[in-house]
């Protein structure tokens, strides 16, 4: 049995880093080998604006539960590479709207095809077992821990235990 597994739910976030770190280093070289300028974070973004069309910073934000500095920040990034643009709201003025540029609308046509074929792959790799489900798992795994604050958990039992010593 490796560290990994002797030190089970303990290393759990380690674990899910170096996973995550993994995948999208996976990812990575596939749109290295095509020769696409596309990085693995920007995903998110374009997925969305390929869904929506146009979209706010605020709404980006929401969806992705990140906060807003995190998102201007990215956008900024695809801004300067040329494959979005900012512009107000017609109605509301401080609001920002993404768009896509025709350079990010070339991208997203030459990523569509990739997506879809990593879907399948993914889907042929996950779920090769019946028995797990890889993305219901997930997101119920999420929920709870979204639901629940492990920090108060861990800091209340302390403080009971440490109440019981004196």
């Amino acid at each position: 049995m490796g560290f990994y597994e002797q030190t089970g739910i303990l290393i759990l976030g380690t674990r899910f880093r170096r996973l995550s770190e993994k995948f999208l280093s996976e990812i990575s070289k596939i749109y290295k080998i095509l020769n696409i300028d596309f990085e693995p974070t920007w995903f998110p973004i374009f997925y969305l604006l390929y869904k929506r069309n146009t979209i706010s910073v605020t709404e980006i934000s929401e969806e992705l539960t990140v906060s807003q500095p995190a998102v201007s920040q990215l956008v900024s990034i695809l801004i300067q590479k040329g494959f979005l643009r900012l512009i107000n709201d017609k109605i509301d003025k401080r609001k920002k709207m993404v768009y896509f540029t025709s350079k990010g609308k070339d991208l997203l046509m030459k990523l569509i095809p990739i997506w879809e074929t990593m879907e399948k792959s993914m889907f042929e790799i996950f779920n090769d077992d019946a028995d797990i489900h890889i993305v219901e798992s997930f997101n119920e795994l999420e929920r709870k821990i979204n639901r629940s604050c492990l920090c108060d958990s861990v800091i209340n039992k302390l403080s009971m235990e440490e109440a019981c010593v004196y």
